[in-house]
């Protein structure tokens, strides 16, 4: 019993019942005669297990109900839905981040239903073995068959009111809700009774004797007397008259949470669709949200190749179609997202959340060799693209959205890592915080008259982020540490990427691997190279070609300890390592949480250097000054401790493989549009990202990088 309350939504559009005298009951008994014996016995009625996924099975209880009737009515095939979809979609589409967890809201599988229907019970089983549910897969043309059962309109009910619940049954046929049970349901377990042919067949839902003993729950209300509403559930044939019963007025007055009203739409023809892949299919480009009407989602879409239901992070016209930014889906098939203690989240709805094995294979190994298979060339070259750790998931993606064509397009397959929960927001809530109780509540504008304040309030910062944020940066990077455990986000993509060179070695292709991280994708990426070098692997893994470090955000005593033994094992080759960097200058121009409005006065790299770092005035790799052989024995710039390793890394790494960013300003666009030359710019940077470009490919990119403003 997992049934999460719906919150408040503005947008919601409220179920109002037509002006019509009500039937004392309904259906008729003779409609009940006639619907609910057949149904039964048909196995209609489901029994959904000790799994928390009764949002799935209450929307698939009110789909079954009005497709049976509409195949007794008009004498049309009826084949039940997927409560396992629904249920899946839920997670998806509600209020919470996600799909690894219980319960759902009725809200969200509404949205899943909206957007892309419900596919047939044979289509995408539910599995249930003694009471624990079993995940199965979906079938081949799941989307396809499920764009032929989509929603229609959905309205809220107000759930205290019962007259307009009565009016939305009879005008509708059953409506979707969820309330508290208690344990009065549980006395109708282990009870069978027939299917009921008439009112009085229905056993009635008593009081509670434990009334604090609640859990949320979702099911169908399917209609009425003067008893109280008529529910249809998911636990199987032996609750009630076969899985039928009366829930009382009162009962459901004082436990109800959410009502809803919906019919069914109209089917959609898809052509084509990609088989057994995470792909959705949305049921039409014109569905709206009820509520909300089609201006809604057209007014964005200036592009007509920008899709409405998932529109670009920006609306630009492309000279060079491929470049085109790819839907989320797509960015998902390309990314590996690492979540708490590194494991890696199972972002495929189709898959359990436990086949992380079998999930990072499909991305690391099995994609790219259909790639490759479609691609002439004896040689795939593949890109790992570590974001920043200030990102967050949804951030992450976006971005992948629109870097992941400029890589494919110019014969580049891209794999993008990206953070579960980025820590940006919360560093730079943080940061302002701090600023607020050095300077008072005007901090920003003070910041901006008295300059002369300026190193002193940036001190008085780092010390209250020492205490208050540093906590955070050490968190991430143990999550990153721990990716490297087995069944770790790192470890996965290590031991897939051997997989990866042997299956391409006996298809008579040679795997070329390049790596890019940007800030505390440094990290993640040391402890790939960790992974690749461990004695399990080393053997296998193949070699990286190029590493290109965008500000790296890793100390330089992780650089010295995890990417020179990778140099020394040969995986990796430091004369083939670019570090990307803004001067000490831009660093100091820089600013959180953004340098117009800077809360501290410098980039995020002086800030985890001076207080987020295991030392104070910790050396970061991607800190100009770390890399001059002038501060190499600075002990006024660096930690003393630390010297030793700034002086190992610069004995071993070619400094003329460093790109320092002398510019003020980058350009982000073929326009030439500018932006400040800042820490998180090196994504949105043209020059930058086309070096890495042709670096990998070793030639001139033949259509210039067109739009990174996003």
């Amino acid at each position: 019993m997992d049934a999460r309350p719906d919150r408040l939504d503005l947008r919601d559009r409220q179920y109002h019942p037509p002006l019509r005298s009500l039937p004392p009951q309904y259906p008729a008994n003779e409609d009940v005669a006639r619907y609910i014996p057949g149904y039964v016995k048909a196995k209609v009625v489901r029994d959904q297990g000790s799994e928390g996924a009764c949002t799935g099975f209450g929307l698939a209880c009110v789909v079954n109900y009005l497709l049976w009737r509409r195949h007794l009515e008009e004498d049309v095939p009826f084949r039940d839905v997927s409560p396992r979809m629904l249920y899946e979609m839920a997670k998806r589409y509600d209020e919470w981040q996600g799909i690894d967890y219980e319960g759902s809201s009725c809200r969200g599988a509404l949205k899943g239903l909206h957007k892309h229907g419900v596919c047939g019970e044979s289509f995408w089983p539910y599995k249930v073995e003694g009471e624990k549910a079993v995940f199965i897969r979906p079938g081949t043309n799941w989307e396809v068959d499920a764009a032929g059962r989509p929603l229609g309109v959905y309205y809220r009910v107000r759930r205290e009111s019962v007259v307009d619940l009565q009016s939305a049954i009879v005008n509708i046929g059953a409506v979707y809700v969820s309330a508290d049970v208690h344990d009065g349901w549980d006395e109708l377990l282990d009870r069978w009774k027939p299917a009921p042919r008439k009112h009085a067949d229905l056993p009635t839902i008593g009081r509670p004797k434990k009334p604090r003993d609640l859990g949320g729950h979702a099911f169908a209300l399917v209609g009425y007397n003067d008893r109280g509403f008529i529910v249809q559930n998911s636990w199987g044939t032996g609750w009630g008259a076969s899985g039928f019963a009366i829930l009382p007025y009162d009962d459901w007055v004082e436990h109800a949470t959410d009502a809803w009203a919906l019919g069914l739409g109209v089917p959609v023809y898809i052509p084509q669709v990609e088989t057994r892949t995470m792909r959705l299919v949305t049921a039409s480009q014109w569905r709206v949200a009820s509520g909300r009407s089609l201006t809604t989602i057209t007014r964005a879409a200036r592009n007509p190749h920008n899709p409405p239901e998932d529109p670009w992070p920006f609306d630009h016209p492309f000279e060079h179609e491929p470049y085109e930014p790819w839907t989320t889906h797509a960015a998902y098939v390309h990314s590996l997202v690492s979540g708490n203690d590194g494991i890696l989240v199972v972002s495929d709805f189709t898959r359990s959340r436990a086949d992380s094995e079998g999930y990072a294979r499909e991305i690391v190994v099995d994609k790219p060799l259909e790639w490759a298979a479609a691609n002439a060339g004896a040689t795939v070259k593949l890109a790992i693209y570590a974001h920043g750790g200030l990102n967050s998931e949804e951030e992450s993606i976006a971005r992948t959205r629109v870097l992941a064509p400029y890589f494919d397009a110019n014969g580049i397959y891209p794999i993008f890592l990206a953070w579960k929960t980025g820590v940006g927001e919360t560093l730079r809530d943080i940061i302002a915080d701090c600023a607020r109780k050095v300077l008072g509540p005007d901090a920003e504008r003070a910041a901006g008259f008295f300059d002369y304040l300026a190193e002193k309030r940036d001190r008085a910062v780092e010390g209250f982020a020492h205490i208050l944020a540093k906590g955070i940066w050490t968190e991430m990077r143990e999550n990153a540490e721990s990716s490297r455990a087995p069944q770790g986000a790192m470890d996965l993509l290590a031991r897939n990427l051997a997989d990866l060179d042997d299956a391409l070695h006996d298809a008579g292709k040679r795997l070329e691997i390049h790596v890019v991280g940007h800030s505390a994708g440094s990290i993640l990426l040391g402890h790939l190279l960790e992974r690749m070098s461990a004695p399990d692997l080393k053997d296998r893994s193949p070699p990286i070609e190029t590493c290109s470090l965008f500000a790296a955000a890793c100390s330089v005593q992780f650089a010295v300890t995890h990417y020179l033994p990778a140099a020394d094992q040969g995986l990796i080759d430091l004369r083939r390592l670019w570090l990307h960097y803004l001067t000490d200058e831009n660093e100091r121009k820089d600013g959180l949480p953004t340098p117009g409005a800077p809360a501290y006065g410098k980039s995020l790299l002086y800030l985890v250097s001076r207080a987020l770092d295991d030392a104070r005035k910790m050396p970061l790799l991607g800190m100009e000054r770390a890399l001059l052989p002038e501060h190499a024995d600075d002990d006024d710039q660096w930690a003393a401790e630390e010297l030793p390793w700034v002086q190992q890394w610069q004995m071993r790494w070619p400094p003329a493989m460093g790109v320092p960013e002398t510019r003020p300003d980058v350009e982000t666009t073929r326009e030439r549009n500018q932006i400040q030359a800042t820490h998180g710019s090196f994504d949105n940077n043209v020059r930058a990202m086309t070096d890495v470009l042709e670096r990998i490919t070793g030639v001139k990119l033949a259509k210039k990088i067109e739009w990174l403003d996003y």
